[in-house]
C-alpha cells in the first residue's frame, strides 16, 4: 500500500549510496535439509570480503532473514578469510562499529554505514517455491522487516535468489 519507506533511499546516480539489489540467479534454498541458501551465503561472504578490501573505512553489517542463513553466511565468510590474513583488522571486535552477521530478530539497534541483507529463501532444487518466509510470515513480520531495512546509513544491498515475480 505504498507505506514502505527505505532508508537510505535509492540513488540511480551512484552505487556508493542508496539501495541495491543483487539477484543470485543460481541460488537454491535447502528446504528439506539445512533450511538455508548456501550459494547466496557464499555470494554475500564474497561481497563482505570485497567491501573489507575496497572500503574498510565504511562500517558493515549483514542481516539475514533466518538463523540458518546467518550461520551459512558466517561459515562461508570463515572459509574465505582463511586466505585473507590481511583483512583481520576490519573484522576486529574492538572497532568503534565492528562487523556483524545477525538474523532478523537480533539486528534491532545495530546501525552501520552499509548493510548487506541475505534473504536466503528461494526455490528448492526441484524448482518449488514455498510461500513461507520465516518470521516475516507471522503477525508483525512487517515490523521486523522495517527494522532490518532501516539499519543502513549510506547503502543497503539486498542479496536474493528470488524476485517479486517468484512470489504469488
Amino acid at each position: 500500500n505504498n507505506r514502505l519507506y527505505v532508508v537510505p533511499s535509492p540513488d540511480r546516480r551512484s552505487h556508493a549510496v542508496g539501495l541495491q539489489f543483487d539477484h543470485v540467479t543460481d541460488g537454491v534454498f535447502d528446504r528439506g535439509g539445512k533450511a538455508n541458501n548456501q550459494i547466496e551465503a557464499r555470494r554475500v561472504a564474497q561481497a563482505v570480503v570485497e567491501h573489507a578490501r575496497n572500503t574498510p573505512d565504511l562500517s558493515l553489517g549483514v542481516g539475514t532473514f533466518s538463523v540458518s542463513q546467518r550461520e551459512a553466511v558466517r561459515f562461508e565468510l570463515e572459509l574465505l578469510l582463511r586466505d585473507e590474513p590481511g583483512l583481520q583488522e576490519f573484522f576486529a571486535t574492538g572497532r568503534e562499529e565492528p562487523f556483524f552477521v545477525k538474523n532478523l530478530e537480533n539486528i534491532q539497534g545495530d546501525e552501520r554505514a552499509v548493510i548487506f541483507i541475505s534473504i536466503g529463501y528461494g526455490k528448492d532444487a526441484s524448482g518449488y517455491m514455498a510461500m513461507s518466509f520465516g518470521p516475516l510470515s507471522n503477525d508483525g513480520g512487517e515490523r521486523r522487516l522495517n527494522v532490518l531495512i532501516s539499519r543502513a546509513r549510506e547503502r543497503c544491498e539486498v542479496f536474493s535468489s528470488i524476485t517479486a515475480d517468484d512470489i504469488d
